[in-house]
């Protein structure tokens, strides 16, 4: 009979050991009855989409937050438009062949009439009136042949001056996106900086915002090189085209010179 008291029944064993259960190890019973999840707050829809309100890029914020640099990247934008500009004026037909002196001046040549030739290029200064003025100063020893060549070579020569003014395009082209990749390493190295200070107290969101601080420089040096890519293609064809069109008036030019020498060896 002692023994018959001293063990208890089995119902009552079970209910001792879960007792002792659920005070030894609270969270195996807490993961029997799961409290109730926190209900996540998913962002706002519409019938167009997802509301991207919060996500929208500031890109004049961006492009301030750039350094240095984007002050680099911004004087080359302003010398690429200005460049532009020029090219775009300096490059008309009218400025190397004025329509005066074109109309005129191979009459005056072969007319003989050199000093009011020369009278009218001094008022269109441009490359056919440089190319005018060789052909009426000739040195006295020269022959009609040498100083045809002379003026060529002059005309060949300012036209050299014009694909040489094209190399600053090239050399924007190649320099923005240098300058961009070299902010972007500045603020890489500014973030993991940041990193390093402050471990995982500033979390991504400072991380994420550093680099793409960093990464507006690059963008931004992308964008000017490519316009100014296009623009080194563009105005080099305008170029070559007005270069031809220099042969074809020097071409002319020489076979009125050779009449003009003619006439004056004939006469004399």
């Amino acid at each position: 009979m002692l023994i018959t008291r001293l063990h208890p029944r089995p119902a009552s064993t079970v209910l001792c050991i879960f007792t002792l259960m659920f005070f030894m190890f609270p969270p195996f019973v807490s993961a029997q009855e799961p409290e109730e999840p926190t209900p996540v707050t998913a962002p706002s829809t519409s019938p167009e989409g997802p509301d991207t309100e919060r996500v929208r890029v500031d890109w004049l914020e961006e492009m301030k937050e750039g350094g240095f640099t984007m002050l680099a990247l911004l004087g080359l934008s302003v010398a690429l438009v200005t460049l532009i500009l020029e090219r775009n004026l300096g490059l008309r037909e009218n400025n190397f062949f004025p329509e005066p002196l074109r109309k005129q001046g191979d009459k005056l040549l072969l007319s003989g009439d050199l000093e009011g030739l020369a009278a009218l290029s001094k008022k269109h200064p441009s490359l056919l009136a440089s190319v005018f003025l060789v052909l009426c100063y000739g040195e006295e020893d020269e022959s009609a042949d040498d100083t045809f060549e002379r003026a060529s070579d002059t005309a060949a020569r300012l036209m050299d001056e014009q694909d040489n003014k094209l190399m600053s395009f090239a050399l924007i082209a190649g320099l923005a996106p240098l300058l961009g990749l070299l902010g972007t390493m500045i603020g890489m190295i500014e973030s993991f900086k940041l990193v390093e200070v402050f471990g995982d107290e500033g979390g991504a969101s400072m991380l994420a915002g550093s680099i793409s601080k960093a990464l507006i420089t690059t963008a931004v040096g992308l964008i000017i090189a490519m316009p100014a890519l296009l623009a080194h293609h563009v105005f080099t064809r305008k170029t070559q085209r007005l270069q031809v069109r220099v042969e074809e008036v020097l071409e002319s030019l020489q076979s009125s010179w050779r009449k003009l020498s003619v006439r004056s060896t004939s006469s004399k």
